[in-house]
């Protein structure tokens, strides 16, 4: 196997750090077996024996007989050991209403917190840490609703399964199996569906310790996300190709709506407002400054040219050379550079339009759907 790459799990003070009788060897001893034939017992793992780096070797260079449920135990430990992961480990209890006897209240570091929960209760270890796949995803395509009904997150669990089996032949037909597994949440005005479907079957070549030739055959996994926000009646759709997004637009609009075209295409987004003589971005609350820092132009021409400018600031360029010239043709996607009252450094939001908005939906989403409003680059409701 390559080398793996932890933030955590490969660094040497980090293993130290954790306490091995009363968490590592918990958590390591269902594969007692594999490390056995690595030279360590990890039943008898104590503090300050020794072991810590043929652990570490361990972690980072593991052979093809790695057992499957111990590397994706360290995937996800390795993202929810440090602050923000026992952060998020707690919110999660606490939505799933269980409580952390006998975790909450000692003296742990994150990574031990994370171990602990993670031997008591699996699962919210495993919904934290998909939570944070989640939110790293920051491209969504919108669709806006032609109705006003409103939809709750009881009544689209309970509409869960049906969803499920209206989705899973589209899957089968295009070679990723009939499973699909849905989890929907609820977080401030948004009910968020997070859905888990095959890929296309993988095969790939290996060779082992003997050299010997064999071939492992697997289906990975997809990961898609899909928002309703409740406030605006927007649909924003996050997955791999252009049919998958069209599959889950038209399978919500008919399962939680009696509508397959429910959320029918339609701009959302434009950037006529950059077309102006002289356009100027206005401020909004929560927004300290703001910068255009580039704009892609297509020209209506048989060539099909599309010219790309960048620059620290491009309206003051433009206002000064004349260059680019935002009246020329179409603005088809435009990048700011925010700085938000939240601090930091300023963070980007992209603008593709009809339906496209790139940009931290948790961490900037109110001042962000503000500034667009402001400026005239959202057609949406304003909340």
């Amino acid at each position: 196997m390559a080398q793996l790459r932890f933030k955590n799990f490969s660094d040497l003070a980090f293993i130290q750090g954790v306490d091995k009788p009363r968490f590592l060897a918990p958590l390591l001893e269902p594969h007692k077996a594999y490390f056995q034939r690595q030279g360590l017992d990890v039943t008898k793992l104590k503090n300050g024996d020794g072991h810590d780096r043929q652990l570490l070797e361990v972690f980072t260079n593991p052979d093809e007989e790695m057992p499957a449920g111990l590397l994706e135990s360290l995937y996800v430990l390795d993202d929810l050991a440090d602050d923000a992961g026992h952060d998020r480990i707690l919110a999660e209890a606490e939505r799933q209403g269980v409580q952390l006897n006998g975790i909450v209240g000692q003296e742990m570091s994150p990574g031990e917190f994370a171990i602990a929960v993670q031997l008591q209760h699996a699962k919210i270890v495993r919904v934290a840490h998909d939570r944070t796949l989640y939110r790293k995803i920051k491209n969504y395509e919108e669709y806006q609703a032609k109705g006003n009904k409103q939809l709750t997150l009881n009544a689209t669990k309970a509409k869960r399964t049906s969803l499920e089996e209206e989705l899973a032949p589209w899957f089968e037909s295009k070679n990723r199996s009939r499973a699909c597994e849905i989890y929907v949440y609820e977080e401030k005005d948004d009910i968020k569906f997070e859905i888990t479907h095959g890929r296309p079957y993988r095969t790939d070549g290996s060779i082992d310790k003997k050299l010997k030739r064999s071939r492992v055959a697997y289906r990975p996994q997809k990961h898609d996300s899909v928002i309703y926000d409740t406030r605006t009646r927007v649909l924003k759709l996050n997955a791999q190709i252009a049919a998958e997004k069209d599959l889950y637009r038209k399978s919500i609009g008919k399962i939680l709506f009696d509508d397959a075209d429910y959320f029918p295409a339609g701009d959302i987004y434009t950037l006529a407002p950059l077309r102006k003589a002289k356009p100027t971005l206005a401020l909004v609350a929560g927004v300290k400054s703001v910068r255009l820092t580039e704009v892609w132009i297509q020209v209506n021409d048989e060539h099909g040219f599309v010219q790309t400018s960048r620059a620290h600031n491009l309206l003051a360029v433009a206002e000064r050379h004349g260059t680019p010239n935002l009246a020329q043709g179409n603005i088809v996607r435009a990048s700011f550079l925010i700085e938000y009252g939240s601090g930091g450094r300023p963070r980007k939001l992209e603008l593709r339009p009809p339906n496209v908005a790139i940009y931290d939906r948790a961490r900037d989403g109110a001042p962000a759907e503000a500034f667009m409003h402001a400026n005239g680059f959202s057609k949406l409701p304003k909340p």
